[in-house]
């Protein structure tokens, strides 16, 4: 009798596992369900539609539509030393609130008032280290070029805004002003103004930094080439305070003197001392940027200005570097040159309304 129960229950088992073979699996997917491999695919993501705002005095650059594969961290490293570097920072806080929208990060680093190689490069050096993923920076005096080059060596593209050293370098973009051009429109316009064998006088910012030399450079030639008389150049270290007591003293020991020009921060130190003086319409002042400080005075009919849109410059550097980094794009040349708007009394509402 336990033969025949056992018999009938292994007869019952073989049968349930038959039945369990034949019937249909219960998490087999449907005919028509997608693949496996395509049902975890992730969804292509969609590029965001991010209203784009001008930034600075002229039309900005646009990055490609096209999203990076993973984050990006870029960084910034400028300096803060004048009214000037405020329009700067206005960019880079435009591009990166902006660039937030794609998945890019931006690092905004002050490396202080000095605008030496030493300086930038210990920032360059700290850069690499970090491992960002591309760089904008300031790098005016001789000698940056060694450490952009490593950067670039490093796999870390590198854009170059407003000066760089006069020695090639790896980067693949300088933006920023023809400044020994910008000195010879300069010292051309002043000559036109005032009688040959007329004195003049330079204030430069530092005597290390390339731009302010070249600027420095380009009116002398074009103010000796009118038959000019140079009485002097002066360090002022971009400062405001020194280009005021710096005026005050050559006009004090030139009476004669037509024309101050500046070719960095500060100039309207300069202004200042010429409107306290009483020499209004009597000597020239001439200088960069479209600071607030200095559109005082030009609206005054004190000074006349050449802007090199520094906010502008700062945002499209991010640009470019993005289309760069994503996309591998390279701009048309490897430099960019500034929007350059000569501002007088008669042209600085219709350029800065107020």
């Amino acid at each position: 009798m336990k033969k025949l129960v056992s018999l009938i229950l292994i007869v019952l088992l073989t049968l349930m596992l038959v039945v369990g073979c034949g019937a249909p699996k219960a998490d087999a997917p449907a005919a028509d369900a997608p693949a496996a491999d395509e049902a975890d695919a992730p969804a292509e993501a969609t590029f965001p539609d991010v209203e784009y705002r001008q930034v600075g005095s002229n039309a900005n650059v646009k990055i490609v539509e096209q999203l990076p594969e993973e984050e990006l961290r870029f960084v910034f490293l400028g300096f803060q030393n004048n009214p000037f570097w405020n329009l700067v920072q206005e960019g880079v806080i435009a591009a990166t609130d902006y660039l937030s929208n794609f998945n890019v990060t931006v690092d905004n680093v002050l490396l202080g008032e000095t605008l030496d190689a030493k300086t930038v490069n210990a920032g360059i050096e700290a850069a690499i280290a970090q491992g960002y993923d591309g760089i904008v920076v300031t790098p005016f005096a001789p000698g940056t070029e060694t450490y952009i080059d490593k950067a670039v060596d490093a796999g870390i593209p590198v854009v170059t805004l407003y000066g760089e050293s006069d020695k090639p370098s790896k980067r693949f973009l300088f933006s920023g002003q023809d400044t020994y051009a910008a000195g010879v429109t300069a010292g051309e316009m002043a000559a036109a103004e005032i009688d040959a064998g007329s004195e003049y006088a330079i204030i430069t910012g530092q005597f290390v930094v390339v731009p302010h030399e070249n600027r420095s450079q380009g009116f002398q030639e074009a103010m000796d080439a009118a038959g000019m008389v140079n009485v002097g150049v002066y360090e002022a270290m971009d400062s405001a305070d020194k280009t005021y007591g710096y005026a005050k003293d050559i006009i004090t020991a030139n009476p004669n003197i037509k024309v101050i020009y500046m070719t960095a921060g500060g100039p309207f130190g300069a202004a200042k001392a010429v409107e306290e003086m009483g020499r209004t319409g009597d000597i020239i002042v001439m200088g960069y940027d479209e600071v607030a400080e200095n559109l005082e005075y030009v609206r005054a009919g004190q000074m006349t200005v050449i802007g090199q849109n520094p906010a502008g410059v700062s945002f499209d550097g991010f640009m470019y570097l993005y289309n760069k980094v994503v996309a591998g794009q390279d701009p048309e040349s490897d430099f960019v040159p500034a929007y350059s708007p000569i501002i007088t009394k008669d042209t600085v509402d219709e350029l800065f309304p107020e």
